[in-house]
């Protein structure tokens, strides 16, 4: 996740910050969508979406304006709406690449909204890998056995499931791993909004296992770009560390 492989398995890759409400964040629409154009991200599309609230025993249900800043090649894209702003691509080179959007729209929103960002709530980033098997090995030459659950075991495997959680002074890891047949996917809540996934992960039909890593930090700080850049480069540290321990040698020699 560090260097670029050459067969990399990551196939779906994305940081979120939640921050402060902006109740007139629809004012500076136009100043942020302008930065963004100039930074290689001209498409742009306002959606409403549902915002279900439960209160006193009811539901209150209310619409919430969502803005999607997307990049030509449609892999990469900025939604943000009035606490949240997400980076998601589906074209992932490195960290440092990955990094550097997360910071420009992180900036971009900053610097275009009246006396900046006032505090984070919460920061987190998730990766999702795809282990496929080459013609001719078997899942279990990719993954360590802890993982495999019974999925090697049973005659018509609908899907396994492992999960782990663990901590560490950058914030919270929860490691999912899923084994399944068929095609590859996504979970439910992303796919609407996630960018067209590349077609080499698509192709595979078979046996395969979904790593999602998923890191975040969600105590309350004061707004500070810096500091909330060297939290994300401590969470993505805490998922290749994870993942290093999850996967074989055989894989990384696939991957390379």
């Amino acid at each position: 996740m560090g260097n670029k492989m050459s067969n990399a398995p990551v196939f779906f890759t994305l940081a979120q910050v939640r921050f402060n409400p902006l109740l007139k964040l629809n004012d500076c629409i136009p100043d942020i969508q302008e930065k963004l154009r100039v930074a290689h991200f001209p498409d742009f599309r306002q959606e409403n979406v549902q915002v279900i609230a439960f209160q006193n025993g009811g539901t209150n249900t209310t619409q919430q304006a969502r803005y999607v800043f997307g990049d030509i090649p449609g892999t990469s894209n900025f939604v943000l709406d009035n606490n949240s702003l997400t980076f998601q691509t589906t074209d992932y080179e490195t960290f440092v690449e990955f990094s550097d959007r997360v910071e420009l729209g992180i900036e971009t929103l900053n610097d275009s909204i009246p006396n900046g960002l006032d505090y984070v709530s919460r920061l987190g980033i998730r990766y999702f890998d795809a282990v496929q098997p080459q013609p001719g090995d078997a899942l279990s030459q990719y993954v360590v056995k802890e993982v495999m659950g019974l999925s090697e075991r049973v005659k018509q495997l609908t899907h396994s499931f492992s999960e782990t959680v663990s901590k560490s002074e950058h914030g919270t890891l929860i490691t999912r791993v899923i084994i399944r047949d068929g095609q590859l996917a996504l979970p439910a809540e992303l796919h609407s909004m996630a960018p067209q996934l590349d077609e080499k992960f698509l192709a595979h039909k078979g046996r395969h296992a979904i790593v999602d890593s998923d890191a975040f930090n969600d105590r309350r700080q004061i707004f500070n770009l810096s500091s909330i850049m060297t939290n994300l480069t401590g969470l993505h540290d805490d998922i290749e560390s994870s993942f290093k321990e999850l996967i074989t040698n055989h894989a990384l020699t696939v991957w390379q």
